[in-house]
């Protein structure tokens, strides 16, 4: 079986050097940017691209299967104008998305977390509406499909009170460009559903987490206290909505006293992200850094763990 298209159509970006992206680079061209979130099979984001080719798609998902199935449907298709993510949409739309870029953001059938307790995993959070007000272009649109009507009506209750945007009334008797199997399995059951549409007309300013260019932290030491370092397991550290936990500290069996790496499991405000941090010697100095293959977003709770741990373990 041919897998080339593997990682042909997924941006990598942990990996990117600058945020927001550029994504007229990533295209080569200035087509206008349309955002599937929780793309599925992907077999609506396909269609649409082959049924609109004058845009440019990007596809976010947090499941790899999902992402194998819609590369390989993209593949298939030679499509060049489709890009996905593998992220948390809330953290991608504002962090990936410059204000003003994108034209479309579509929403099909997401799960509603119907439980009380869940209810904080629902994508349409005061500030997730806030972010989609920052990034759409003006006149931009939000299109959410649900077969819950509840959740419809507490979506648009949600943008009628950001003030940021036109809301139009619930539909009933829609049709979409493309069909999705879920809307192809609701309408089989006899299920309603519904389509809100939310028109951006102003926006709200965002604070954005690694806004700039994505720099390796590290931290240069003279010397360090060696037991303190090795009782840094289970050190908590926070501020504000800054948080960080050192989970274990690891040695280096070929080198034990001189290079360790440092278990962090860290929080921005919900985003949570776990790594290393290494520390090493050097001729003159210790390096305390990020290490190299750890794939973390330079937050500021990555950046306050390297340099807390550095002032920590400073003699």
């Amino acid at each position: 079986m041919d897998y080339s298209f593997l990682g042909k159509y997924q941006i990598y970006t942990k990996e990117i050097n600058f945020f927001p992206i550029d994504w007229s680079k990533i295209f080569c061209n200035n087509k206008k940017l349309i955002v599937e979130i929780g793309f599925g099979g992907g077999e609506f984001l396909v269609g649409l691209a082959k049924k609109y080719p004058e845009f440019n798609y990007i596809g976010i998902e947090t499941s790899l299967i999902s992402c194998y199935k819609i590369q390989k449907k993209i593949f298939t298709s030679n499509l060049g104008n489709i890009r996905i993510i593998l992220e948390d949409a809330r953290f991608a739309v504002r962090e990936f998305f410059s204000d003003d870029s994108i034209y479309k953001v579509i929403v099909n059938f997401p799960c509603p977390w119907p439980k009380k307790k869940h209810s904080k995993k629902r994508l349409f959070t005061g500030d997730f509406i806030d972010t989609l007000s920052s990034v759409l272009e003006p006149n931009g649109e939000v299109l959410l499909t649900t077969d819950v009507q509840w959740y419809a009506q507490e979506v648009k209750n949600g943008f009628m009170r950001n003030g940021c945007f036109d809301v139009s009334p619930l539909k009933t008797n829609f049709e979409m460009p493309i069909k999705t199997r879920y809307e192809a399995k609701w309408e089989t059951e006899g299920r309603s559903k519904f389509l809100l549409i939310s028109r951006k007309k102003s926006k709200k300013p965002i604070r954005r987490l690694i806004e700039g260019e994505n720099i390796l932290s590290h931290k240069k030491i003279k010397s360090i206290n060696l037991s303190k370092l090795k009782s840094l397991k289970n050190y908590k550290y926070k501020h504000a909505d800054t948080v960080f936990f050192v989970s274990d500290v690891y040695n280096n069996c070929s080198n034990p006293e001189s290079n360790y790496l440092l278990k962090i499991f860290s929080n921005d405000n919900g985003f949570f992200q776990s790594f290393f941090i290494e520390v090493s010697k050097g001729n003159n100095n210790w390096l305390v850094k990020l290490d190299d293959i750890a794939k973390a977003y330079r937050t500021p709770a990555v950046k306050e763990a390297v340099n807390k741990i550095a002032e920590e373990l400073e003699e």
